[in-house]
């Protein structure tokens, strides 16, 4: 997910924005990330277990949901489709 945040905050035009971009992705995590230390020693070794075996089925779903969303399928709620923005395009070359 930091790779994620990385390129999206290397998608802004100001390094500001970007920082900016870094630190709303730091504090939208930061309440799980503690919340998930305050509570993780308190799990029972099996449900540990459990979550550990449902961590790779999560990511590929979350991942295949991401890939559904990218195709512009025009599906409500789950892959919307995207406003063709019109502008110049700018050719480094």
């Amino acid at each position: 997910m930091v790779y994620l945040a990385i390129a999206g905050a290397l998608t802004r035009i100001h390094v500001l924005e970007s920082a900016g971009f870094m630190a709303c992705f730091g504090l939208g995590t930061l309440p799980l990330l503690l919340a998930l230390q305050y509570t993780g020693g308190r799990l029972s070794f099996p449900l540990r277990a459990r979550l550990r075996r449902a961590i790779p089925v999560l990511t590929i779903a979350i991942g295949l949901l991401l890939i559904l969303r990218g195709l512009d399928l025009g599906i409500p709620f789950l892959s919307p489709v995207m406003a063709a923005v019109r502008g110049k395009v700018i050719s480094c070359h």
